[in-house]
């Protein structure tokens, strides 16, 4: 029985330990604004190679704070927003070039 009790008190310890980092998700670098047209430039390169991308985007009165996502982009047919689908196809993105600080490429994509 105590045997029982050792192993529940050391996952519920490891749960309370690491919950709180899974919640959080993994932290980020805030980046530098990229210049307009270097993001421009990026974002085409991006959509038509079809690369997996991580974009920084600044705080919105929706969202005060800097947040990242990652996917791949293409542009939206009906308006100039930019869709980027995760790699899991699970969330899509819509996001306003006004809102893109940071745009990289993700250091396992094609």
């Amino acid at each position: 029985m105590e045997k029982l009790a050792i192993e529940k008190s050391t996952i519920m310890s490891y749960f309370k330990e690491n919950y709180s980092n899974y919640i959080k998700g993994s932290p980020f670098s805030l980046q530098k604004q990229m210049p307009v047209m270097q993001l421009r430039h990026f974002i085409k390169q991006a959509v038509r190679k079809k690369n997996s991308i991580t974009i920084q985007l600044n705080p919105t009165f929706n969202q005060t704070t800097v947040s990242e996502c990652t996917g791949i982009a293409t542009f939206s047919p009906y308006s100039s927003q930019l869709i980027l689908t995760s790699l899991d196809n699970k969330t899509i993105h819509l996001i306003n070039s006004e809102q893109i600080r940071h745009i990289r490429l993700n250091p396992n994509s094609k």
